[in-house]
């Protein structure tokens, strides 16, 4: 079918781009390419041209990165995909984003926000990429002396259906270190008052 026709060019374009004293991003076309990258995103544009034409549509291409754009080009001025678009009836948009962009964390590397301490400390949750797994034991009554113990399941940080936890994490996000850590504590004991809890926390 057209759609796993387009697997092989995907994977063949995952590299990067040639890095500084190359042509800038705006200036990179397909002839900037090396020559299999041009056969690929050929082939990659003939496979998505044959898509959208089985299914007819008129296309609206997004590029975010620099190999995305020469991918949009090459599609916008395929002779066929051309007239594909001027008979097509149906409209549709795609967005092309080169894949090494979404290695990108969700934050920053300056250090000045709680979110990524966490994200850099805390070890990966299995079979996720940017979540990480929290140790619950310390919420409690269970101890062992054995460190590969893991009878408790690790906590996350994704609570999308929790809009406390949403608000504290984009706390964590949004403001410096102190304030966010602040703004932690200030969860804690409210939680411990409404479970009448003992809590000692001191300020260093």
């Amino acid at each position: 079918s057209a759609e796993l026709c387009l697997l092989p060019g995907l994977a063949a374009l995952l590299p990067p781009l040639p890095g500084p004293g190359g042509p800038g991003p705006a200036e990179v076309g397909v002839g900037a390419l090396p020559a299999e990258w041009r056969e690929a995103v050929r082939a990659l544009v003939e496979d998505l041209d044959a898509f959208l034409t089985a299914v007819g549509l008129r296309e609206e291409s997004f590029a975010v990165g620099a190999l995305s754009r020469v991918v949009a080009a090459e599609l916008a001025s395929y002779a066929p995909a051309r007239n594909r678009r001027r008979m097509a009836t149906n409209k549709a948009s795609i967005v092309f984003v080169d894949r090494t962009l979404d290695l990108a964390g969700a934050v920053g590397h300056h250090g000045d926000n709680l979110a990524e301490k966490i994200l850099s400390v805390l070890p990966k949750l299995p079979g996720h990429k940017t979540d990480v797994m929290v140790n619950m034991v310390e919420l409690t009554a269970l101890r062992t002396a054995d460190e590969t113990c893991s009878i408790i399941a690790p906590g996350c940080l994704a609570q999308p259906n929790d809009p406390a936890a949403k608000a504290l994490w984009e706390c964590f996000m949004n403001l410096k270190q102190k304030e966010a850590v602040m703004e932690a504590r200030r969860h804690l004991v409210e939680a411990a008052s409404r479970e009448n809890l003992p809590i000692k926390m001191s300020m260093g």
